[in-house]
């Protein structure tokens, strides 16, 4: 276990000396010009992304509740504004307030969520009838698009359609109990209880706002609230919350990304805009949610399961670093934790998250 605590930070440590010899002896400075005038050019680069999420990757994390979670997604380049890929952020930016018209100021992308997958289990692993009072086991399998919109590097909006599957069919017994037994750790005994199969999707509408302040150099510090809201039979909740960074290269992205309901980043990457070859960050964040529904509190929806008092306010709060190069290249490690999300919870909830994405 302890081994499992500190890999991310190990990984973290090694490929930023990794990064920092390969860029040691590149030539060449980094190209100028407004964001404006960067963001026009559409660029047919993608991006894979993979985002690993694990109570045992924080010191303060217990194999509990949110126990892991994995994502792994696909990002196109920069698209141009009659691309079929992005025709529906077209259609709703002529009827809805939800994009801006695609045009020379706008980075329009197109994300595929390949898989993701979210185990959540009760405190005891040790009972094969787990108490009434403890969140039921359940596992969430899905894929998705994301429409991601940058406007002159100031705003950033992003709309998230999901489908995927609760319940069995998700494997998430076998991934937790196969997991486990690859380290000799005592199997979960409660999945016979878990949520039963059920279709799911969520439909989730973000926006983010920059407020950057240049340093010199390359340095910058800046604020970047955000709102959303999301909807579907697996979560219906709104959403606000606060980023705050510092660092060097700060515009090549907008903040971490993790799994959904956690902070609400996105895989955007843009290393032309960093102003440097090698950029890093520093970062420290809080997101408040108010839930409607969350189907691994409340249960099944159409057929009788177990299922616990949730609270109806919850919030986040997570720092961490990330590093990046101009060419696209990007590692982060954060630590989160959560309030409580259920009535009979005795304590908050900790993770550790790991982001890795490579342009190609």
């Amino acid at each position: 276990m302890l081994g499992l605590l500190y890999m991310p930070l190990l990984v973290l440590f090694a490929s930023t000396l990794l990064i920092l010899s390969a860029n040691a002896g590149s030539q060449g400075s980094p190209g100028s010009g407004s964001s404006s005038a960067q963001l026009e050019t559409p660029s047919a680069s993608g991006e894979l992304t993979n985002i690993i999420e694990n109570a045992t990757f924080s010191p303060f994390g217990r194999d509990r509740h949110y126990t892991s979670g994995v994502e792994l997604a696909y990002t196109t380049g920069s698209l141009l504004d009659n691309d079929l890929r992005i025709a529906p952020m077209r259609w709703l930016s002529r009827c809805s307030f939800l994009f801006h018209t695609p045009g020379p100021d706008t980075d329009n992308r197109a994300e595929w969520t390949i898989l993701g997958q979210n185990l959540f289990t009760p405190e005891d692993h040790r009972t094969s009838n787990p108490g009434l009072n403890d969140r039921p086991y359940a596992g969430w399998l899905y894929t998705g698009l994301n429409f991601i919109q940058n406007v002159d590097n100031h705003q950033l909006t992003a709309l998230r359609i999901l489908g995927g599957v609760v319940g069995p069919w998700a494997f998430g017994r076998q991934t937790q109990n196969d997991f486990h037994s690859l380290f000799d750790i005592r199997p979960a005994k409660g999945w016979g209880h878990q949520l039963g199969n059920e279709p799911g999707f969520t439909i989730a509408w973000e926006r983010k706002w920059r407020f950057n302040r240049e340093l010199g150099s390359g340095y910058s510090w800046e604020l970047i609230p955000d709102a959303g809201i999301t909807v579907g039979n697996v979560y219906d909740f709104a959403e606000i919350g606060l980023l705050a960074r510092w660092g060097c290269g700060l515009k090549a992205n907008w903040g971490p990304e993790f799994i959904h309901p956690g902070y609400s980043g996105t895989s955007y990457f843009s290393g032309d805009l960093a102003g440097v070859k090698v950029g890093w960050d520093f970062f420290l964040g809080t997101q408040g949610r108010l839930i409607a529904r969350n189907i691994f509190l409340d249960g099944n929806t159409f057929q009788n399961s177990r299922s616990v008092d949730k609270i109806p306010a919850v919030a986040d709060i997570f720092v961490g670093t990330e590093i990046f190069t101009r060419n696209g290249f990007r590692l982060g490690f954060s630590m989160m934790a959560r309030t409580p999300e259920f009535k009979k919870q005795r304590a908050m909830d900790g993770y550790g998250s790991i982001n890795a994405l490579y342009v190609f």
